[in-house]
């Protein structure tokens, strides 16, 4: 064989060779690398749906009771005896503390002793007038003087009453800020008082949002000492005045607190209900990618070749929040599938493959 035959017989053994290296990289070539592309990003997805969602107007404040005050001296003196224990329930009109009143007991009997005499006199006097034995100015000097008796022992039985510390109201009492032969001046606090079975709940809202309250609007109450637990009132004073300092409106809801759960003082969290929305567009919280461009979601769509699906980023705005869901102002509507888990890597164009349940209808099943 000459030289030129020997190279055609090599160049022939090596196409050969080639072109059974390239049926084997074909065999082991994967189906979805034939067109090329990445296979469908699996995703979970979900319908925005039309759903009746709860509206409300959130705001912060504390509760106060619906009486409570810091029981006083009405007048100064010694505490002669201390008659409650702290933390007690009592009574309107339970003694409380007794102050000294040895001095007005004393003036209490004198003074009870000439009014005796002053009515005895007046009683003479009207029988002896008749028979001319007396005049009328003696009858009026009489008068008089049973007029003034009358007075003083009134002010000195008042005086005694005064030192007789009483509850106001019905209550729970609370720590006594006061010792056994302490001397009192007048507006000295000796325990506190507080009605807690009704309470009120003070709160702030901005005053955007006054065009929407009314009394009697239900309100709902969260309180951190019951993490979880909602107290429910009535909407029952608003403030006719806007504060010109903070451009706030205050609140007032009555809360009914039977159980004695709580306190006065303690901080709330409160929701003024308002008429639901019926119109809501909403999706899953986790279907919303927010980002300094805007809000935005994902929208699965049929695929313009083939018979697979593809993602579409679509920006919309973003209303209010609530169990979970999100209200799509605009952006979306009704039907269209949203991708709530999947779409990190995601963009306009990418192949999907949808999971075949509903994660919105699967979360409502579950609930």
């Amino acid at each position: 064989m000459d030289t030129r035959s020997r190279a055609w017989l090599g160049a022939g053994l090596a196409v050969l060779v080639m072109g059974a290296a390239g049926y084997g990289l074909a065999r082991l070539r994967p189906a979805h690398a034939e067109g090329g592309g990445m296979p469908p990003a699996k995703v979970a997805v979900a319908a925005a749906r039309p759903t009746e969602m709860a509206r409300f107007l959130s705001g912060i404040g504390t509760l106060e009771a619906n009486r409570q005050v810091e029981v006083p001296a009405e007048v100064e003196g010694r505490v002669a005896k201390i008659l409650f224990t702290p933390g007690a329930e009592v009574r309107a009109g339970q003694l409380l503390v007794q102050l000294n009143d040895a001095p007005e007991q004393g003036d209490l009997e004198r003074l009870t002793a000439q009014r005796a005499n002053a009515k005895a006199l007046l009683d003479r006097t009207r029988r002896l007038l008749p028979q001319q034995a007396a005049t009328q100015e003696q009858l009026e000097q009489a008068q008089a003087g049973f007029d003034q008796a009358s007075g003083e022992l009134r002010r000195v039985q008042a005086l005694v009453e005064q030192k007789r510390i009483k509850a106001p109201f019905d209550g729970v009492l609370g720590i006594r800020k006061v010792n056994l032969g302490q001397f009192v001046r007048a507006g000295d606090t000796l325990v506190s008082l507080t009605d807690g079975r009704t309470l009120f709940a003070n709160l702030t809202l901005p005053e955007t949002a006054l065009p929407a309250l009314k009394r009697n609007q239900a309100v709902s109450l969260a309180v951190d000492a019951y993490p979880g637990r909602v107290f429910q009132g009535k909407l029952s004073a608003i403030e006719p005045q806007i504060g010109s300092d903070t451009r706030t409106v205050r609140l007032q809801a009555t809360v009914d607190n039977a159980d004695g759960a709580l306190t006065p003082g303690m901080y709330v969290n409160g929701k003024v209900a308002l008429p639901s929305r019926t119109d809501a567009i909403t999706v899953p919280e986790t279907a919303i990618t927010y980002s300094t461009h805007g809000d935005s979601v994902f929208v699965v769509r049929p695929a313009e070749k083939g018979d697979g699906f593809t993602a579409h980023q679509v920006f919309v705005k973003a209303g209010d929040r609530q169990d979970g869901l999100v209200v799509i102002e605009q952006g979306l509507k009704a039907g269209e599938k949203v991708v709530t888990s999947g779409q990190l890597r995601l963009y306009t164009g990418a192949a999907v493959a949808p999971a075949g349940k509903d994660t919105l209808a699967f979360t409502e099943r579950k609930s």
